[in-house]
């Protein structure tokens, strides 16, 4: 390494005497010089990137005990290292080499990031802070650097950046959580040591935000003015977009973290810039109190941050303490807590355990959760195929649907019936679970349901109010015969609904009713912005008091024609089953290569034939049913008739759906349970439709919702205007819409905005979800990321068509 002639104290203009303090405010001077100086024209500058680079080795050396005290012994210092030697706090000390410094870090943990050196304790962080290195300051924080860790004389970054005169800096670090209370060896908070009257008022204007007296863990200020600012709890604040949970779990203040959640509803899983959760920030500062009682307020514990690591990922080198509070979470009892309701325990901690598992008594998780009402959890173990009609293996071998309706969970009564449940099975006490009932509202209910299988009215209407301040639960749930039309869906309606909401539209696109033999289904496709045939229930609609967006520009596609059913198996060579079910107290199964056919128990009085003709992979051009696997209808071989239907399984099919033609109509339609029980027997025709797994687990959707290529691939590959992966719903139409925009959202919504299209805020989608959106929404007229009307700023203009649908959100 080169030495020099110069001495460091020459460089910094004072004498070897000099005290540490004295030192510090030349440094201060040189630094100001410097700033002062990078702000003149390139060919006016005076001090050069190596002259400033000469001066941050003068201050490392006489600011380093080790390093002055052999400076003294022996007159010799290092004044020139090679930049590919430099440490990160060497990098970020000096402006001019920002983008090395953004290289260096561009793997980095946040454990590499706070990094200390081990002398001066000083991070990457205090260093930029402590030369106004704005770039580096930003970047750092953006990355996770704590602002609060102290150096050797116990003073942080917010103290550096006072200290030195840069209120740019301590702006920056408020806004990104510096507690600005900390004081170091000398008992100076930050603004105390501030340099001038700048970086007084910057302290001043501050202090007022909820945010920052969050970071100074001023809790009786916050529980004073907070619900007398502007701001929602779940605001994200500044660059960083860390809430006040964020900053509350990050710095440890569990009287903080436990208010916001209990008193305030604060959202648990919002992630920041980086991606982190508040769970995030606390396994990362080793809070295990805060850990522990976010994972018992359900925080999720699977989300991964911009560095791919979970919570306990980074709580992992805090020691042993973390980590068990999350392998606590998994190894809990999960039937109690199926009978507590715990519900996002089985999302999050369930992992691959069965949701058919008993325990030693031999009840189920279904059957507990049913008993005590615990309607959430019940939706949850269906959905992962809990088996509903699962027997106790104790004296009286009831099932869910005897629990459901013996202790009155109307709601779960209908869960489960939608997924399944057989409701002629007989406990060990020869009783049915509909003579269960112990009050009239059940009774009533069940009575209900026993008309509509018999009337078969098999179409699940659901009616949503228009506007948010409904709430997100529907109005009314209807049951119609498939070719239920308008008078039908009003007649169906409870009394005091009927004459208040006399229109009706689907994703806020009108239904039309013009033609009065137009049917409920019919009038759904040609409304519908995708064109889908293949519907799903229950239908959701929105019930208007009055006709509603009629000029919102919104074209209702033809209607589909009719189908004669009873011809089209008639064009192919069909294979055949046939069945003879008994009377029995036992369910029965019939297969063969292709199907199985599973019948519940007491489903006939007398035997019963029933013979069935399928015809596997059938010519889409004579079925027009894109994705078919097979089509197949049943037709009863004698007078005997059933009492309750089969379900019917596609053999080695997993991603097959079971689908039923709606009679005299080519509309097919499926249960969102993915209930397989045949809905009649010889009154139409029924498909198993493969849906597609465009992205495994995300994204699955029928087939004629988007374009298939030549090669078989779902996706394929696009350049411009930037590289990605495409799945293609249509033909683009380069004329009428030359442009190409992108649009980000959830995943999950994407089969939404396909059938619906992008719609406003408050709508009720077909899939019954209100698309509302988040409490802490940028608004419009708000400034963010210096754009002084940020969502306006980032909206599309009217003017570029962006779209293929009028509606827009």
């Amino acid at each position: 390494m080169a030495t020099t002639i110069s001495s460091p104290y020459d460089i910094l203009e004072e004498k070897k005497t000099a005290n540490d303090y004295s030192l510090r405010l030349a440094y201060r001077r040189k630094i100001l010089e410097y700033k002062g100086d990078r702000l003149r024209s390139p060919r006016t500058r005076k001090i050069t990137a190596e002259s400033f680079r000469l001066i941050c080795r003068a201050y490392e050396t006489v600011s380093d005990y080790d390093k002055r005290d052999t400076y003294l012994k022996s007159d010799k210092w290092t004044s020139n290292i090679p930049i590919s030697k430099y440490t990160i706090q060497q990098l970020a000390a000096e402006p001019e080499l920002f983008q090395e410094l953004k290289s260096s870090l561009q793997q980095a943990t946040l454990k590499e990031i706070n990094s200390k050196d081990s002398n001066t304790r000083q991070t990457p962080l205090y260093c930029a802070a402590r030369v106004g290195n704005l770039e580096a300051v930003k970047y750092l924080t953006e990355q996770g650097a704590e602002s609060d860790i102290a150096q050797r004389t116990g003073s942080s970054a917010l103290h550096a950046g006072s200290f030195f005169g840069h209120a740019e800096i301590v702006r920056c670090l408020l806004e990104c959580g510096a507690n600005y209370i900390i004081e170091n060896s000398s008992n100076n908070t930050a603004e105390k040591e501030a340099f001038d009257d700048d970086v007084k008022n910057t302290f001043t204007d501050l202090k007022m935000t909820p945010f920052v007296q969050m970071a100074a863990h001023q809790l009786d200020w916050l529980k004073t003015n907070l619900a007398n600012t502007k701001y929602h709890i779940d605001k994200q604040y500044y660059a960083l977009r860390q809430t006040l949970l964020h900053c509350a779990s990050k710095k440890g203040y569990l009287d903080c973290v436990s208010w916001l959640i209990e008193e305030r509803s604060a959202n648990l899983d919002i992630v920041d810039v980086n991606l982190n959760s508040a769970l995030h920030l606390a396994a990362y500062g080793g809070h295990d109190s805060v850990v522990e009682y976010l994972l018992n307020r359900g925080a999720n514990p699977l989300l991964l941050n911009k560095w791919c690591t979970t919570a306990e990922d980074e709580g992992s080198f805090r020691g042993d303490k973390i980590i068990k509070l999350f392998e606590s979470m998994r190894t809990k009892d999960m039937f109690k807590m199926a009978a507590d309701g715990i519900d996002w325990w089985f999302k999050y901690y369930f992992e691959k355990r069965s949701p058919d598992a008993v325990n030693q008594d031999g009840t189920s998780l279904l059957y507990i959760a049913c008993r005590y009402g615990r309607t959430s959890v019940v939706e949850w173990l269906l959905v992962k195929n809990a088996n509903p009609n699962v027997k106790l293996a104790t004296e009286s071998g009831s099932t869910p649907l005897h629990s459901a309706v013996y202790h009155g969970h109307i709601a779960i009564v209908d869960l489960l019936l939608s997924h399944g449940a057989d409701i002629h099975i007989e406990n060990n006490f020869h009783t049915l679970a509909f003579d269960d009932a112990q009050n009239d509202d059940m009774r009533q209910h069940l009575e209900k349901y026993r008309a509509n299988l018999k009337d078969k009215k098999f179409i699940d209407v659901h009616l949503y109010s228009d506007g948010a301040k409904a709430g997100n639960a529907p109005l009314a749930e209807l049951k119609l015969s498939y070719n239920a039309k308008y008078t039908d869906l009003v007649e169906a309606m409870p009394k005091s609904l009927k004459d208040q909401y006399p229109c009706f539209s689907i994703a806020r696109r009108p239904l039309n009713f013009d033609d009065d033999k137009t049917t409920i289904l019919s009038a759904v496709y040609c409304a519908r912005c995708g064109s889908s045939k293949f519907i799903e229930l229950p239908i959701c609609l929105t019930a208007h008091e009055r006709k509603r967006y009629g000029n919102a520009g919104h074209a209702l596609r033809p209607n589909l024609p009719a189908n004669n059913a009873n011809k089209l198996l008639e064009k192919f060579k069909c294979s055949k089953i046939t069945m003879k079910i008994t009377p029995s107290n036992q369910s029965q199964s019939f297969s063969d290569t292709n199907l199985t056919f599973n019948f519940p128990s007491n489903c006939a009085d007398k035997d019963v034939v029933i013979n069935v003709e399928y015809i596997m992979s059938p010519d889409i051009g004579t079925t027009n049913l894109p994705g078919c696997i097979c089509l197949f209808q049943a037709f009863y071989g004698a007078r005997n008739r059933l009492t309750a239907m089969p379900t019917v399984v596609l053999n080695n099919q997993p991603n097959s759906i079971l689908y039923n033609l709606a009679p005299l109509s080519f509309y097919w339609f499926t249960y969102r349970t993915r209930n397989t029980r045949l809905i009649s027997i010889g009154e139409t025709l029924h498909a198993f439709i493969r849906h597609f797994d465009i992205i495994p687990s995300q994204l699955t959707l029928p087939p004629d919702l988007f374009l298939h290529s030549t090669n078989g691939k779902l996706l394929y590959d696009r350049d411009i205007p930037v590289p990605c992966r495409c799945l293609k719903i249509r033909d683009h139409n380069k004329t009428v819409f030359p442009h190409i925009a992108y649009h980000g959202t959830d995943i999950k919504v994407i089969a939404s905005i396909l059938m619906d299209g992008l719609v406003m805020a408050s709508t009720v989608v077909s899939s019954g979800y209100r698309v509302c959106p988040p409490p802490n929404h940028i608004s419009r007229q708000v400034e963010l990321f210096g754009i002084k009307d940020f969502a306006n700023g980032i909206f599309v203009t009217p003017s570029i068509h962006y779209c293929y649908d009028p509606a827009y959100g």
